[in-house]
C-alpha cells in the first residue's frame, strides 16, 4: 500500500468502478453515441499517448461545448491540448469517468456545464456539483490534490469565458509534476484486500517533470 493513503477511500472508488461495470446491462436508459463504453473509449484514446500533456474536458452539449465552438469561430486563442468529450449534460459525467482519467495519467480534468437555471434537464447540473464535491473529498482522502479536478459553468454565448477557463486549466496542468501523476496512478491502481474489489491495474505513463510555472487555479 502507498503510505499515507486512506484505504477506505480507495475501496470506495474500487466498489464504484465495479458497480458501474456490473450494472451497465441493467440500465433502463442509454443514449446513442453517449453510452458508457463510448465515453470511456474516448478517455482511453485521449490518454493513450503523452497523457501528461492533455487537459481532459467533459463539456455539456448545450452550453459548454457550444461555448467552446463559439470561441473557435470567434478565433479566440486557447491551449490546443484541451481534449473535449461531449456529453448531453454535465450530469452525465459519472464519477467513474473522472477516476478513469486520473488512473490513466491525466494531470487535470475539467467538468463543464450550463449555469444554474439554464440546464436543459431542469436541475441536473446541481447533481453535477454534488458529484464533483464528493470526488473532491475522496481525492483529498487519497492524497490527490482536489484542484486537479475543476468544475466550471460556461454558456453557449461565453466564448471569452471558455478561453479564460482553458488558459487557467493549462496553467494548472503545468503545475502538475510527472511524479505527482505517477503517484496518483499508483494510488488508484493499488490492490485492496477487503470486501471491495480492486481497481484494474494500470501502468504509470512515461511522464517528464513539468515546470512549476503557475499556482493551481482556486
Amino acid at each position: 500500500p502507498v503510505v499515507g493513503v486512506d484505504v477506505v477511500a480507495v475501496a470506495e472508488v474500487a466498489a464504484r468502478d465495479e458497480h458501474d461495470r456490473r450494472a451497465e446491462p441493467e440500465r433502463a436508459i442509454d443514449m446513442n453515441h453517449y453510452a458508457d463504453r463510448q465515453i470511456t473509449g474516448q478517455i482511453d484514446a485521449i490518454l493513450e499517448e503523452n497523457p501528461a500533456e492533455k487537459i481532459v474536458t467533459f463539456a455539456c452539449n448545450w452550453c459548454s461545448y457550444a461555448g467552446a465552438d463559439f470561441a473557435g469561430v470567434s478565433r479566440l486563442q486557447y491551449p490546443p491540448n484541451a481534449r473535449l468529450i461531449r456529453t448531453m449534460c454535465s450530469g452525465r459525467v459519472d464519477e467513474s469517468f473522472i477516476w478513469r482519467a486520473f488512473r490513466l495519467g491525466a494531470p487535470v480534468v475539467l467538468v463543464s456545464g450550463c449555469h444554474f437555471g439554464d440546464c436543459h434537464y431542469i436541475d441536473a447540473n446541481h447533481w453535477t456539483q454534488k458529484r464533483v464535491e464528493k470526488v473532491w473529498k475522496r481525492m483529498e482522502r487519497l492524497g490527490i490534490r482536489p484542484e486537479r479536478l475543476q468544475l466550471e459553468w460556461v454558456s453557449a454565448a461565453e466564448g471569452l469565458r471558455w478561453q479564460e477557463v482553458m488558459r487557467r486549466m493549462e496553467e494548472l496542468r503545468q503545475a502538475v509534476t510527472g511524479e505527482e501523476i505517477a503517484a496518483t496512478v499508483a494510488v488508484l491502481s493499488q490492490p485492496y484486500k477487503g470486501k471491495a474489489p480492486p481497481l484494474p491495474k494500470a501502468t504509470p505513463p512515461e511522464t517528464s517533470v513539468l515546470p512549476l510555472t503557475a499556482e493551481p487555479a482556486p
